[in-house]
């Protein structure tokens, strides 16, 4: 008995073929966060946040947390914590990010920072049954990133007219669709050309109908040679 014919082979008339391309790019951005009363916030609770606006860094909303007590919801703390918060959405989501908190004098320079800090950020999904669940979501950061001790010390420099300045930098990876599939003209022996066969453009016009279709050699390469370096 005969073998079974494969599926795959080229005798098999029916072709689909497709390619499809994505790009994965590094992108940055960097929210400044002002608090004007610094000493004021020093009388919220343990534990208590004061939140910035959502801002946007690679499709992506995020936000920054500062807590003048700590996180410690027990007792107050001798520094102050900021942390980097991925906003919910209805998804669950988990990112990679890298950040770095510093805080700016009044001309915007950096005039206390830490080193930078890469860590894996998630978020709930959130609904209507579990909203709650961003609100209880802590982020990455520093719990110590700064003592109020060393903050009052500077105060000339760091608190001038009471504010503090915050500076977030976050960069993470994004990926975007990318065109690599070929474009194939296909004959359509029932269509015909009514210019004059000594017309250059009805010529060129008939060319491209009689073109044959590209075999999966010539269609695999230029998938892979169009868009190259973009």
């Amino acid at each position: 008995m005969a073998a079974a014919q494969s599926l795959l082979s080229a005798a098999v008339r029916q072709l689909s073929r497709s390619a499809h391309g994505v790009v994965v790019s590094p992108v940055r951005g960097f929210q400044v966060f002002r608090i004007d009363g610094y000493s004021w916030s020093k009388t919220l609770a343990a534990g208590d946040r004061i939140t910035s606006g959502y801002f946007a860094v690679g499709g992506r909303s995020w936000c920054v947390d500062y807590y003048p007590n700590g996180t410690d919801t027990a007792k107050d703390s001798d520094a102050i914590s900021l942390y980097l918060r991925l906003a919910g959405t209805y998804e669950k989501q988990r990112v990679r990010a890298e950040y770095k908190f510093s805080l700016l004098d009044a001309a915007g320079n950096a005039a206390y920072e830490l080193p930078a800090a890469t860590s894996i950020c998630t978020c709930a999904a959130v609904n209507h049954h579990r909203d709650s669940l961003a609100e209880l979501d802590v982020g990455v950061g520093l719990a110590e990133f700064v003592t109020k001790e060393e903050l009052e010390r500077r105060r000339e420099t760091l608190l001038r007219d009471d504010c503090l300045a915050i500076r977030c930098d976050v960069g993470v990876t994004e990926l975007g669709v990318l065109a690599v599939a070929p474009k194939e003209s296909h004959h359509n022996s029932n269509r015909h050309d009514d210019g004059d066969d000594s017309d250059w453009e009805g010529a060129e016009r008939r060319e491209r109908r009689r073109r044959q279709p590209l075999d999966d050699r010539e269609y695999i390469r230029r998938s892979l040679s169009k868009n190259r370096g973009a």
